[in-house]
């Protein structure tokens, strides 16, 4: 269920944004300890004029500055509440070094937000993440009571 949103400038290759994809997906799934099918993560791009620096859109500030100088990658994220501090700190710092490396950029410049959400507060498919999870627990139960067929 973990999910994470990169807001980026326009402007970058498909390789770049696939990178950044994949790095940010393969990076929460090592330091959250969970299979890689559970991630969501998708980017989105800002038109440069859409992007304020200083006051003043992005394309202004790319005329005269290099890209890597004028770009901030935000990350916002949700995570179901009950991760340690070293796992919130741990997703902050590979994330942020995926998006470095996919981008070729600083690691300093990019930002991350991680949202903690109550499994009651997180629906899918309209059923709250409480339920869900607590479904699929005494499924997993169910299944190890009746042992190998």
């Amino acid at each position: 269920m973990p999910l994470a949103q990169i807001h980026l400038l326009k402007g970058h290759s498909r390789a770049a944004l696939k990178g950044v994809v994949s790095g940010v997906t393969e990076a929460m799934s090592r330091v959250l300890q969970s299979p890689l099918e559970r991630f969501i993560v998708w980017v989105t791009e800002v038109d440069t004029d859409l992007w304020g620096v200083a006051g003043r859109p992005a394309t202004e500030a790319l005329g005269q500055s290099e890209r890597a100088a004028v770009e901030v990658p935000f990350v916002q994220m949700v995570l179901m509440e009950g991760r340690t501090r070293e796992q919130i700190h741990g997703v902050m710092d590979a994330v942020s070094a995926a998006i470095a490396q996919a981008l070729q950029s600083d690691k300093s410049r990019v930002r991350v937000h991680i949202i903690e959400a109550q499994p009651d507060h997180w629906g899918i498919g309209g059923v709250p993440y409480a339920i869900l999870r607590a479904d699929e627990i005494a499924a997993r139960k169910a299944a190890k009571a009746s042992g190998p067929s």
